[in-house]
């Protein structure tokens, strides 16, 4: 079987075997790559193996391509893989949002709040209530983050997620969607929309998070993408988890360029690197 090398540069660049591969208007990369070696398979009338190197320093993976279109990535075992591999983020562990310092009482009740919440698998493990007589809240923000929690506890999660969009909302209207009050409720929206079982709104909340983080240069920013892959794991629509994994991927390269990237990240970004081309070869 003929062995192709292929090699991607953080620049979005690719060279199969040396040679420089040119992307047609409006197609990624990965595309131009998967296109390409499909032109190699049907000149030899064969499938054709690719090792796949997705930047530098990333982990190298093979790629099986037929004439007809269809692909496989295939294990260290070099046994062809039936379906792309489940993503695993669960090994990441956040940090304790409670210890972590806030600019103020909103989002230190919110971020508490937060922190309980992704503690417990289970609704009794949301979040506590919070009133203004136990965290010194403006008047005018006691009340709805304390419904908020209470209607957590109590299960009543779809109106507790509604309760949170207001909430996110209101603080972004009048505070802009990167002030960290409205950073932190729009984290809390992500979580109860996860918990309410909507798995894309929890994604695309979750990476707004995320991505204004990693804008901002936030010290929490790999935590942010971190929880972000978590939300997008549970997506079943291919083609979202397509576009979703490719802005993670993109997040990640970032927060590496800067060398911000702590340890088991890495692993867990490459986790879905080949999980996005598995999907890739499968569509």
């Amino acid at each position: 079987m003929a062995r192709f090398e292929v090699h991607i540069s953080d620049e979005g660049f690719a060279e199969i075997d040396g040679d420089p591969l040119v992307s047609e208007p409006g197609q990624s990369v990965h595309e131009a790559v998967l296109d390409q070696l499909q032109r190699y398979a049907q000149e030899r009338g064969a499938a054709v193996e690719a090792t796949v190197n997705d930047r530098p320093g990333a982990a190298h993976f093979a790629l099986e391509m037929s004439p007809d279109g269809s692909s496989r990535i295939l294990v260290p075992e070099e046994a062809p893989a039936p379906e792309p591999e489940p993503v695993l983020v669960a090994s990441v562990t956040a940090p304790d949002l409670a210890e972590a310092p806030a600019p103020s009482a909103v989002a230190t009740a919110i971020a508490r709040a937060r922190a309980r919440a992704v503690a417990g698998d289970r609704v009794a493990a949301a979040p506590a209530q919070l009133s203004a007589g136990t965290i010194d809240l403006p008047a005018e923000l006691a009340e709805p983050i304390g419904r908020i929690n209470a209607l957590a506890v109590v299960g009543r999660l779809d109106e507790a997620f509604a309760d949170a969009t207001a909430l996110r909302e209101r603080l972004t209207g009048s505070m802009g969607a990167e002030h960290p009050h409205a950073l932190e409720a729009r984290a809390v929206e992500a979580y109860l929309a996860h918990l309410c079982g909507e798995h894309r709104e929890a994604t695309v909340l979750a990476l707004a998070v995320a991505r204004i983080a990693c804008g901002a240069g936030d010290d929490r920013a790999p935590e942010e993408v971190a929880r972000a892959a978590a939300a997008w794991q549970r997506l079943d629509d291919d083609q979202a988890a397509l576009t979703h994994g490719h802005e993670l991927l993109h997040m990640w390269a970032k927060l590496e360029r800067r060398g911000l990237l702590p340890p088991g990240h890495s692993e867990l970004a490459e986790q879905v690197r080949r999980h996005v081309w598995a999907l890739m070869a499968y569509a």
